[in-house]
């Protein structure tokens, strides 16, 4: 659907996440995400990102989120349980 001089997806942001990587152990220790879309020309799309290997204090979800709210113009110092932000996105 167009919008401006793109589309909606273009200029839009849409997260999903699930609680856990295996629910038959309750193991959250690996958490897929998926961002679709532009976020008005911010995210590079296209791309798969691991961070595994990046230690825990490296990988939080708040740290995503303070990722995206920077993004949106909204900007905090901490979120959660994060004060940083997620390297790479």
């Amino acid at each position: 659907m167009p919008e401006g001089e793109g589309t909606v997806l273009d200029n839009s942001c849409l997260l999903w996440i699930s609680n856990m990587w295996s629910g038959t152990k309750h193991d959250s220790s690996k958490v897929p995400v998926l961002l679709a879309g532009g976020l008005g020309g911010t995210l590079e799309t296209g791309r798969v990102l691991d961070y595994t290997d990046k230690g825990d204090d490296n990988r939080k979800l708040c740290s995503l989120y303070l990722s995206l709210m920077d993004r949106m113009d909204v900007k905090l110092d901490r979120f959660g349980d994060a004060d940083t932000r997620l390297a790479g996105i």
